[in-house]
């Protein structure tokens, strides 16, 4: 699991409430720590560090989940640092949580800084570099609702431009993609509501049958709801 800036104590109690249940299936569960106030660059060298001391080729089959600011984290680190045994990696992606960077590091740069440091001013800068390793199933989920922070900023987040919400705007090639319909905060505190489609790629390369694949229509303004 590669939690981002969202990542709280009420997601962590999540996570560990679902711990015996992953376990009863068959997977454990790693949570990294890899976050760094210096920047993406010392992110990436503590993630791969992460997986190294983690030792994760002792598993036949590694799974990634990836919230956003874990794809910008990981994917650039793949090449030169491959993860052993890597089968499956799910990017947690979304129209508006991906502006939240541009919109905490323009309109709130002290504040953001002395929390995070330089690590989200450098992602506000950086393109999203697509995994592209072969063999590697990718699954993509769309959350489809604005957080709060998103919604106290609409008018930046609008000023960033249209919001495309298709599966094949992400920039990343991707064997199955979904729509979830709540937000990235409660993503994480909701994470037991995914767990059944994450599970299902992970087994079979795709999500449920019954998930929502149907991109919500239009790029409404958030202004304009």
């Amino acid at each position: 699991m590669l939690p981002g800036f969202g990542y709280s104590r009420g997601g962590e109690r999540a996570l560990r409430a679902l711990a015996p249940q992953m376990a009863a299936e068959g997977i454990d569960l790693y949570v990294a720590d890899y976050i760094s106030r210096s920047g993406l660059y010392d992110s990436r060298m503590r993630l791969a560090r992460f997986f190294r001391d983690a030792r994760l080729e002792r598993y036949e089959r590694v799974h990634v989940f990836a919230f956003i600011a874990g794809g910008w984290t990981l994917n650039r680190i793949i090449d030169d640092n491959p993860l052993p045994h890597l089968a499956t990696v799910i990017y947690d992606r979304s129209p508006y949580q991906e502006r939240a960077p541009r919109i905490a590091d323009e309109r709130l740069p002290t504040l953001t800084w002395f929390r995070y440091g330089s690590a989200v001013s450098d992602m506000a800068r950086t393109s999203y570099y697509p995994l592209s390793t072969r063999g590697v199933r990718v699954g993509l989920m769309i959350e489809t609702q604005p957080t709060g922070f998103i919604k106290r900023f609409a008018k930046a987040a609008d000023e960033q431009g249209p919001y495309h919400f298709g599966c094949g705007e992400f920039a990343q090639r991707h064997d199955d993609c979904i729509y979830v319909g709540i937000s990235h905060t409660d993503l994480y505190a909701r994470f037991a509501d995914v767990w059944p489609d994450i599970l299902a790629f992970i087994q079979t390369n795709r999500f449920t049958p019954t998930a929502d694949r149907t991109s919500p229509a239009g790029t409404m303004r958030l202004t304009d709801r």
